[in-house]
């Protein structure tokens, strides 16, 4: 059995010196969190770096001392366990290791002769999992060293904190032998990091050097031995290759003498190649090395991606081509140890390149513990070393316990049911083969059979706990099918049989289930056939199973693919049964296909009456000027608003419901718009066809809506999507199945139910990450993010799949997935049937909503005086990011009669010498007014995020514009200059995206989307940060037209042409629009001398929280704006701009 993983630190209410208030509560959530979810591994990582920050804080950062004994930190003993805890689950990692060894070395140094031993048997750990680290092998090496400089009293050692005890229990272990020992193993291990492996070669050319020339004796076999060293090593590319030569070359004048110029000659003609090899990596090492130095990680990640691919061109053109590569993977995963996609590639490299029988002289075993060590979530990887271990001979007890150590590592939870598969398939394939090898006994029969069995009661337990009760087991039933390979090798045919039987109830709409029945079973009976003399068709020697099965087969009233079933019911009956049989089937088959049209005709009449029905219940009356208040709409392209809508309407006027709840005629309402039922997938479709052939192809059968052509690779066949207006017509497209289009018989499939709604996944996520994340379960046609305009916490999108059944097989391996440690995934089939009424207090109508709150009045205040008319379930009074509260707030009461009463009973009365002013609060709305106004602003975290978020990002927005910011005291000129536009944004993008883009070139402050103009206001901390991106910096991972400005050219449009008549008519009578502002209150009292009346500060050009509209009315020339702007420099002072 596997050895069990070392406990996390218990829950504890955690107070040190060391660290804040804020980072003691994190480590308190984490440790809570880790004892619930031992293997999230981001989790293990923040407690174990918070834990080190302290204890680094606690020996440094001390007033009156340089230092603090390290035995006095608090938390010691919890870092420690922290991190015996993470090793064994994971590989540390080099990062994590040399802040590991550091603090370790510091403990020791103040503690006894026991701690330095166990900091180097720790070092020997760490470099078994990272054994092409330098930078370990020099810690490694300088421990050995400095121990055994202090333990013999050598010159210039460091004898602090020594006891002549400990030395004298230290000489005997810390010897030069040792640390001659450790660098041979060190520049052998690193001998083929071009970068940096010399430097361990250097240090251990050097100590060999000094023992020959103490020792004296044997002079020339030392020499020869040096150069025998030396010359191997020149033979290797490496960027220290003249360091090399130069401490070489006193060693080729003792040996060779006069003729060194000879022997250097010879040497560099051996060491041509290295040297040629090395000089096409140059420019690529250098990249690579600038971006490592940045602390860029996504410029190292793509440098080193860049790497690999142009190692990968040069196979079959050089030698060591296969070692290098190997050493440039170890490299990326010394950066990126958790990458799994790099692992299985180092893997796959690896094992390619042996040869096909095994050669126990070499082994990948080790490579593929490594890797699962460091990605214990990747089912994947734990299945190639079940593979391996079987290819090289392992036992069956090693090798079920590679099998419990990977269903031990909480791989549901971590990586999610597909990753747990993969284990158990291949743990199950093995159990197959191994039952049947030529040494294999009625034992292994049994053990395999319960193997298997087993891990189908597995999947089943696993899936009902993930997906609950409705869990059917596995779409693609893989383990069955192992299952019935088995059977049949075992002579059990009934027994395989019964599989498929039990099968059927979960896969009856499968057509693809009931075509490899079918095939098994004529398989079988094809089989049983070839005994036969006379090959006589009869009644007795028919397929009478096979028979069975596609006569079950349509029996099945929604099968997924109802014209291939009846297409195989014909053929069977063609090809094997009498010829009454086939006049039979004929009149069923035809039936068959009069009932399918017939139930296609009504789904598609009631799917349009409830459409219809839908439509008229969700159509709400609006008065002029207001949104509807369920305006915020399923699909992106449905959301709209009409700009011209007055902008600042509170949340109670936007979409208020009528008293009366009666419902607008359903005619005057736009037909929902229906992708999944009215979309048809085509296959085999021919790579030259384009968007007008589609058209051409379907003219006849109805309108198209949308087309979408998604090339196939390597010029292959294409697929296609066509989208119609209504059911009917993609229906009668459906008739075209089979038809030829550009010379290539297309395939035409529904659409219905192979769009997936995903949610809940990194708000950094863009359509490559999503794409990431399905693109293993089929073919992807699209994926579409919804509207952002009017609401921009949505972060959901639609995943089209080629197929249904490839869309079920994505949810149920990956819906619940987790994918970081702090994000579950939802993944669900797409049902707009399904959407729900929205429900709350505000949809139910029991919410007040109350302004002219006065400020000072409490929740408690606030409830008991609105408790008389009814009872009160909760009180939210608005507050602004600052904290003061704004005078308006929410009442919620229990029943919608209760609140309607409050409402009467207490509008326009007093609380406190304040009049309120009740009304029954409406559901959201006020999208135009949310994506008109300047007020989506995300301040750049300065203390670790609250625990309720687990370390999710967790953005600090406000719906209210203002302001204030980090950099209060600056000169308004100075904000100005680090404000950078983003223009042509999609309303699709999200405030993290942007940030994700924009904080690679510079710490952020605050970003301000601005949807109404399509662009963001990125206020940078630095002004050259913000000069550098405002001239031009790529965005395409924003939009293809995404490009960076300057603040002003987001307003420029509404600049341009002189206003219109109807400008003036709409907006000529109303009050400018302000920006809320710390001190500027709702309804305030009229200011007093010297202050504008309508609250604007006299200004040359609009603030960037101002719309084109909200400029001032009158017309000025040019000599007026800058007279104005001159005097305002000379006589006001600056003030910083509205964003």
């Amino acid at each position: 059995m596997a050895e069990a993983p070392a406990q996390t630190p218990p829950p504890r209410s955690i107070t040190s010196s060391a660290l804040t208030e804020a980072e003691a509560q994190t480590v308190n959530d984490l440790l809570t969190y880790l004892g619930e979810h031992s293997y999230a591994y981001d989790s293990h990582v923040q407690l174990i770096n918070l834990l080190h920050k302290g204890f680094l804080t606690h020996i440094h950062e001390h007033s009156g001392e340089t230092s603090r004994n390290p035995h006095d930190y608090g938390l010691l003993a919890e870092m420690r366990q922290a991190r015996e805890a993470m090793d064994s689950r994971f590989a540390v990692g080099e990062d994590l290791w040399l802040d590991w060894l550091s603090d370790e070395v510091i403990v020791a140094k103040a503690g006894d002769g026991e701690g330095r031993i166990s900091v180097m048997e720790l070092c020997q750990k760490a470099t078994q999992d990272e054994p092409m680290s330098v930078r370990i092998w020099q810690v490694y090496a300088d421990w050995i060293e400095s121990n055994y400089a202090a333990c013999n009293d050598l010159p210039e050692s460091d004898q602090s904190g020594w006891s002549e005890d400990d030395k004298e229990l230290c000489r005997e272990l810390f010897t030069r032998d040792l640390l001659r020992e450790v660098l041979e193993k060190a520049s052998s291990a690193t001998h083929w990091r071009i970068d940096s492996g010399y430097v361990l070669f250097n240090r251990y050319m050097a100590i060999v050097q000094e023992d020959l020339l103490t020792a004296g004796a044997g002079e020339s076999s030392g020499l020869k031995q040096l150069q025998d060293l030396y010359v191997e090593r020149l033979k290797l590319p490496s960027a220290g290759w003249e360091e090399v030569a130069q401490m070489f070359w006193p060693v080729i004048s003792k040996i060779h003498g006069w003729q060194w110029e000879a022997a250097m000659s010879h040497m560099n003609e051996l060491a041509a190649p290295a040297k040629s090899q090395m000089a096409s990596r140059m420019e690529n090492d250098a990249k690579l090395e600038r971006a490592i130095e940045s602390g860029d990680q996504t410029a190292a990640f793509e440098e080193l991606s860049r790497c690999m691919k142009w190692e990968k061109k040069q196979k079959r053109r050089g030698v060591h081509e296969r070692e290098l590569l190997s050493a440039l993977y170890e490299r990326a995963l010394l950066r990126f140890p958790t990458y799994t996609e790099w692992w299985l590639d180092y893997v796959d490299h690896v094992i390619s390149q042996m040869p096909s029988s095994h050669d126990p002289s070499s082994s990948a075993l080790p490579l593929l513990e490594r890797a699962t060590r460091h990605c214990p979530w990747s089912g994947e990887l734990w299945a190639m070393r079940i593979l391996r271990s079987d290819v090289e001979r392992l036992p069956y007890a090693e090798i079920e316990a590679i099998k419990h150590r990977a269903t031990n590592s909480s791989l549901l939870d971590v990586g999610g049911m597909e990753e747990m598969l993969q284990v158990l398939l291949e743990w199950s394939t093995y159990l197959r083969r191994n039952a049947f090898t030529s040494t294999s006994s009625e034992d292994d029969l049994d053990t395999a059979e319960v193997g298997i069995r087993m891990a189908i009661e597995d999947v089943q337990q696993a899936g009902r706990k993930v997906y609950g009760e409705s869990f059917k087991g596995d779409p693609l039933y893989r383990l069955e099918k192992i299952h019935m390979k088995f059977l049949l090798q075992a002579r059990r045919v009934d027994d395989a049989r019964q599989v498929l039987r039990s099968l059927a109830s979960s896969q009856r709409d499968s057509f693809e289930f009931w075509q490899l029945w079918y095939h098994w079973e004529i398989l079988l009976w094809g089989h049983a056939r070839l005994s036969d003399s006379h090959r006589v068709e009869t009644t007795e020697t028919a397929p009478q199973l096979a028979t069975q099965v596609v006569e079950q087969m349509l029996m099945a009233k929604r099968i997924d693919e109802p014209e291939k079933a009846v297409a195989l019911y014909v053929m069977h009956y063609q090809h094997n049964e009498s010829v009454e049989n086939l006049q039979a089937a004929g009149i069923v088959a035809r039936e068959y296909r009069q009932r399918t049209t017939i139930r296609r005709a009504k789904e598609a009449e009631d799917l349009a009456a409830q459409q219809v029905q839908q439509q008229a219940s969700s159509t709400i009356p609006v008065d002029d000027g207001q949104l509807p208040a369920n305006g915020e709409k399923r699909k992106r392209e449905d959301d709209g608003g009409d700009e011209t809508l007055n902008p600042k309407k509170s949340k109670t006027q936007d979409g208020a419901l009528p008293a009366n709840g009666d419902t607008a005629d359903p005619t005057a309402a736009a037909a929902k718009r229906d992708r999944e039922n009215c979309t048809i997938a085509l296959i085999n479709v021919a790579i030259d066809v384009t968007d007008v052939d589609l058209k051409k192809f379907f003219r006849d059968c109805g309108t198209i809506k949308a087309t979408t052509i998604v090339p196939g690779h390597n010029n292959e066949l294409s697929i296609a999507t066509v989208e119609f207006e209504t059911v009917e017509d993609a229906i009668t497209a459906k008739t075209r199945d089979g038809k030829t289009l550009n010379g290539s018989s297309i395939s035409i499939r529904s659409g219905s139910r192979s769009t997936l709604y995903a949610a809940n996944y990194a708000p950094e996520y863009d359509e490559t990450a999503v794409r990431k994340l399905f693109d293993t379960y089929g073919e992807i046609i699209s994926v579409r993010f919804p509207s952002l305009k009017y609401y921009s916490r949505r972060r959901f999108c639609y995943v089209q799949m080629l197929s249904g059944q490839q869309a079920q097989a994505a949810q149920d391996a990956m819906d619940g997935k987790m994918l970081d440690g702090q994000h579950r995934l939802l993944a669900k089939i797409s049902d707009p049937d399904a959407k729900k009424d929205r429900s709350g207090a505000s949809a139910e109508g029991r919410e007040l909503f109350v302004k002219n709150i006065d400020f000072t009045a409490s929740e408690t205040e606030v409830k008991d005086f609105f408790a008389h008319h009814g009872t009160v379930t909760s009180v939210h009074l608005l507050k602004r990011t600052d904290g003061k509260r704004l005078g308006n707030g929410f009442i919620s009461f229990c029943t919608s009669e209760d609140a309607q009463k409050a409402a009467e009973a207490t509008n326009n009365k007093p609380l406190r010498d304040r009049i309120l002013h009740v009304t029954i609060a409406s559901a959201r709305g006020g999208g135009v007014d949310k994506a008109r106004k300047a007020d989506i602003i995300v301040k750049h975290p300065t203390s670790p995020e609250p625990s309720s978020t687990n370390g999710r990002r967790a953005s600090d927005t406000s719906m209210v514009s203002g302001t204030q910011d980090g950099a209060q005291g600056l000169a308004a000129h100075n904000v100005r200059e680090r404000k950078v536009a983003i223009l042509n944004l999609p309303d699709t993008v999200n405030d993290a995206r942007v940030r994700a883009v924009m904080e690679k070139h510079g710490s952020i402050n605050k970003i301000q989307l601005r949807r109404d103009q399509n662009a963001a206001i990125v206020e940078f901390a630095d002004i050259k940060a913000a000069f550098n991106v405002r001239a031009g910096v790529d965005c395409s991972a924003l939009g293809a037209e995404v490009r960076t400005g300057d603040v002003a050219e987001i307003f420029a449009k509404g600049r341009k042409g002189p206003a219109t008549s109807a400008g003036a008519s709409t907006f000529g009578g109303m009050k400018p629009n302000t920006a809320a502002r710390p001190g500027q209150q709702r309804g305030s009292r009229r200011g007093g001398l010297g202050f504008r009346r309508g609250g604007g500060a006299r200004s040359s050009e609009p603030h960037d929280g101002q719309s084109a509209h909200e400029k001032a009315t009158p017309a000025k020339s040019n000599a007026a704006f800058k007279a104005m702007f001159e005097k305002s420099r000379e006589g006001a002072p600056a003030k910083e701009d509205g964003v």
